[in-house]
């Protein structure tokens, strides 16, 4: 595995030196805390205290990015806190981040930190920032437009998923009863896949209770669901062979879409620079191949799109021939 990647020279100076800074007032009253992580918090079930421990750090990093992006007088106090935690974190603290960016930036309209950030983790945390621009969508729904025009075309969906885990992890039981705040077009399934994410933590981490909780839920959503807790898995962890191998089996019929979520994760781990341990064995257990190598099946599908056209995005048509691919990849016995 590589080691994590510093910021490119070039890109460091073409970033602007200075945005107009939010005042300290406003900055505090954004700031969110990090017992918002905790699960007594969430009302998350609890199925292993260890599981637990790792999911809280994994929000509380994400809230640190947030406070940092929410507080910064430039792109670079942003940059610092990123680069501040360890490895296996900072694509957490950079969508933390890039959410606190557009929020702030919402509520001070001069302000172009979130572009800054786009353009300073583009080549890193591409697939985090997008999502964490989501996370925004439902803080600020009035400058939805503006900030989704910021995007990458294919990744703008990412966004939906951001705002489909932001709003299972603050409200999990209204959502996990049927409720969506998106509720047309394809941005309901970027959305599920959102939802299917943050079921992994909503449900501690348990396999059995993640599967039963996507069963309850209509079987049109499910594949896009599958897809999330795929994902989540595999890019949060944490997980061992055993869990796996169990959800993987209990993906049943949408087996496919589990692998796609578990690829993408992939994807996003080894364009930051760093696979953890937990995603390269998903990968192998999964795909029957480690995840920089899966990672590179995904860049390719990505790069051999075709043309947009009126029946469905690009990126659902990556999303499909990714998994696709799955059924010519075996797990590992």
């Amino acid at each position: 595995m590589e080691a994590a990647m510093t910021l490119a020279p070039d890109i460091i100076e073409r970033l602007p030196s200075w945005t107009h800074r939010i005042s300290p007032l406003v900055g505090n009253l954004l700031r969110l805390k990090p017992e918002e992580a905790a699960f007594w918090r969430r009302g998350f079930v609890v199925s292993d205290p260890g599981t637990q421990l790792a999911l809280e750090a994994i929000g509380r990093t994400f809230i640190g990015g947030f406070n940092a992006a929410v507080s910064a007088c430039d792109v670079h106090n942003v940059l610092d806190h990123v680069e501040s935690v360890p490895a296996s974190d900072q694509g957490f603290a950079a969508e933390g981040a890039a959410m606190g960016a557009a929020v702030a930036d919402a509520l001070l309209l001069k302000r172009q930190l979130l572009a800054a950030c786009l353009e300073a983790f583009a080549g890193r945390f591409t697939y985090l920032t997008h999502v964490g621009v989501g996370w925004a969508l439902a803080r600020v729904p009035w400058r939805r437009k503006p900030l989704l025009s910021q995007l990458d075309p294919i990744h703008s969906w990412l966004a939906f998923d951001g705002l489909g885990f932001h709003d299972t992890y603050f409200h999990h039981r209204r959502a996990l009863a049927g409720w969506r705040r998106v509720r047309s077009g394809y941005s309901c399934r970027a959305y599920d896949q959102g939802v299917g994410r943050a079921i992994w933590f909503a449900m501690g981490g348990d396999v059995a209770a993640a599967a039963r909780t996507i069963s309850s839920l209509p079987s049109t959503r499910q594949s896009d669901l599958w897809a999330g807790l795929g994902l989540a898995m595999a890019y949060a962890g944490p997980v061992c062979a055993n869990k796996i191998a169990a959800a993987a089996a209990a993906a049943g019929p949408r087996r496919e879409h589990y692998a796609q979520g578990t690829a993408f994760a992939c994807a996003a781990r080894s364009l930051a620079g760093h696979v953890p341990t937990h995603t390269d064995l998903a990968a192998r257990i999964v795909w029957g191949t480690g995840a920089d190598e899966l990672a590179r099946l995904v860049h390719q599908a990505r790069e051999r799109l075709p043309a947009a056209d009126d029946d469905q995005p690009r990126y659902e048509m990556w999303r499909r021939s990714v998994a696709a691919l799955s059924s010519n990849e075996g797990p590992v016995s």
